[in-house]
């Protein structure tokens, strides 16, 4: 265990030596975070890192397999094409958490701003409180999760994945080609031990949930290209 004060330091430093100290060590505390933009970018490892306040835009982008705790808030683009670990915002997160995600798990214990899961292509975004408008537009793939209320343009021309949501007036809310189905009893209990995982204590009515999914058109419906070989 370390205890790094990034006070006055630049992005560059502190992510150059958060690289260094992830590798040998496994739990990395940093003080005065003071809203650093583009905090732990293409960090990779296994070691946790806890953030004793908030960050700023770009939070954990690219991301490959540390654990980030934040003790705050979080800006734009947080987990921006994050590839594995994890990423727990204890407060709030701007617009645009999760943008382009590939996998791993981001958890927002408060609210986040519009655009949550923009083209994400995988993985895991559970918001336990309010999404603003637009989340999930244009999904590939992966899941997010919303315990609280959204915006409108919810799942707007997304092509793969699903959203589930408490929302009581998500049907009021859809964008264009997604439709509201129930969810099933698997998808329940995968929900029900992500939030045991987290600690999330509510009294949550896991049947309540629904389900927001693309709609098929026939000819229309769209295909996501899966490539069998890489570098031929």
């Amino acid at each position: 265990m370390v205890h790094l004060n990034i006070k006055g330091m630049k992005s560059r430093e502190v992510n150059r030596k958060l690289r260094e100290l992830v590798l040998k060590e496994k739990e990395i505390f940093i003080e005065h975070p003071d809203s650093i933009h583009n905090f732990a970018t293409a960090l990779k490892g296994d070691g946790k890192v806890v953030v004793r306040g908030s960050t700023g835009f770009y939070t954990g982008g690219f991301l490959e397999g540390p654990t980030l705790i934040i003790q705050g808030n979080t800006g734009l683009y947080t987990g921006d094409n994050m590839m594995r670990g994890m990423i727990l915002i204890e407060k709030n997160s701007g617009s645009n958490v999760g943008p382009s995600m590939i996998g791993g798990t981001i958890v927002v214990k408060g609210h986040c701003g519009s655009w949550a899961g923009f083209g994400m292509k995988g993985g895991t975004l559970l918001i336990c409180g309010n999404a603003g408008m637009w989340t999930g537009k244009m999904m590939l793939g992966g899941r997010i999760i919303v315990l609280g209320s959204m915006g409108m343009g919810t799942g707007d021309s997304i092509y793969n994945g699903v959203i589930h949501t408490l929302d009581r007036d998500v049907e009021k809310k859809l964008g264009s080609n997604v439709q509201v189905v129930s969810i099933s009893q698997e998808e329940k209990e995968e929900v029900h031990k992500l939030l045991e995982r987290y600690g999330i204590n509510r009294n949550i009515r896991l049947d309540d949930l629904k389900s927001v999914v693309p709609k098929v058109y026939g000819r229309h419906e769209y295909v996501l290209f899966k490539p069998t070989h890489l570098g031929r």
